[in-house]
């Protein structure tokens, strides 16, 4: 009976920790602190600009995006402190975006109150 219990307890441990891994749009911060992202689409000129609102200011470094087979990544070395709850949208369009697809974001920079480092990794599915 022990065994069993003992081969259990790590069992259970690696459960939670798969679980507690999913894509709930909220970015770790290292200690208790998040940085969450709300994601839209607009229509542009030439295709779809992605829109993001952060939940506290931010500054960003990179972005990294894509669906599929498509990745791109977007390296913001302005140093601009992007304001909670305003949306934003870098100027970059994509061609081919369609409802339904599935994307992923993610956002690695620093909160702007404290320069503590995050990454927040977000799954989009366009309306």
């Amino acid at each position: 009976m022990k065994k069993t219990l003992l081969l259990f307890i790590p069992a259970f441990v690696i459960m939670i920790g798969i679980i507690s891994c999913g894509n709930s749009g909220d970015g770790g911060l290292l200690g208790n602190n998040t940085v969450n992202f709300t994601m839209g689409a607009q229509q542009s000129t030439n295709g779809v600009q992605f829109t993001w609102q952060p939940s506290v200011d931010v500054k960003v470094t990179k972005l990294v995006l894509g669906t599929g087979n498509f990745r791109d990544s977007i390296t913001d070395n302005s140093g601009q402190t992007y304001a909670a709850n305003q949306q934003w949208a870098y100027p970059n369009e994509y061609t081919g975006v369609t409802s339904g697809q599935q994307w992923q974001f993610i956002f690695t920079g620093t909160t702007a109150s404290n320069n503590q480092a995050y990454t927040s990794t977000i799954n989009y599915t366009i309306p």
